[in-house]
């Protein structure tokens, strides 16, 4: 008789739902906390400002061609999104993701992980050698497969983050805010075209 093995785990514990994490959030703001070690003013604050980033994303139109395409997925996936609550991005992203999980028709089940907590993950989707969050990956339902990853941000975004970062006049917050007036503009739309095109 050949030896049976388990399927390795497509979602490793512990991770959040969408609906959980958006708990989470206003938890960890009416404590003053935020996730990860890091309990600093600045990142508390983020965390508090990124729930309306949450609740704007979330109402955000989606794509009628990708929702189509997630509803006749050859295989159900197990979507996995590395993030913190403080992180900006992750506030911009994880929503839509979210949402076109609840309207895949259940091929897509959206699974939140924090970054501090699964380090060996994060380290297998480094981006250009760097923990760089949001991070959805890919898995198929059942084997745990990979079947590919995309983040931290669409590719326009992270060019201006960059160019951004370069220039050391420039304050953090002055970088969050034209960040945050960059999502605001594209509506959702970089992340769901890039997505479409991933999915082929």
């Amino acid at each position: 008789m050949p030896n049976s093995f388990p399927a390795p785990a497509a979602v490793p514990a512990p991770a959040y739902t969408y609906v959980q994490f958006r708990a989470l959030m206003d938890t960890l703001a009416a404590e003053r906390r935020t996730t990860g070690p890091d309990q600093s003013p600045g990142l508390i604050r983020y965390t508090d400002q990124n729930r309306q980033h949450l609740d704007r994303a979330y109402a955000l139109p989606l794509l009628p061609e990708l929702v189509e395409k997630l509803t006749r997925l050859p295989q159900p996936e197990d979507w996995l999104v590395l993030g913190e609550a403080w992180c900006g991005d992750t506030a911009h992203l994880l929503p839509l993701l979210a949402r076109l999980a609840d309207e895949s028709a259940g091929r897509v089940a959206l699974h939140v992980l924090l970054r501090s907590e699964h380090p060996d993950l994060m380290a297998a989707h480094q981006t250009n050698g760097g923990n760089s969050i949001p991070k959805l990956i890919r898995r198929e339902q059942g084997t745990g497969n990979d079947l590919g990853d995309w983040g931290p941000r669409p590719a326009a975004a992270q060019v201006l983050s960059k160019q951004l970062h370069a220039d050391k006049s420039l304050h953090i917050n002055e970088i969050i805010k034209t960040m945050n007036a960059w999502y605001e503009a594209d509506g959702g739309q970089a992340l769901q075209q890039e997505l479409l095109a991933l999915l082929g």
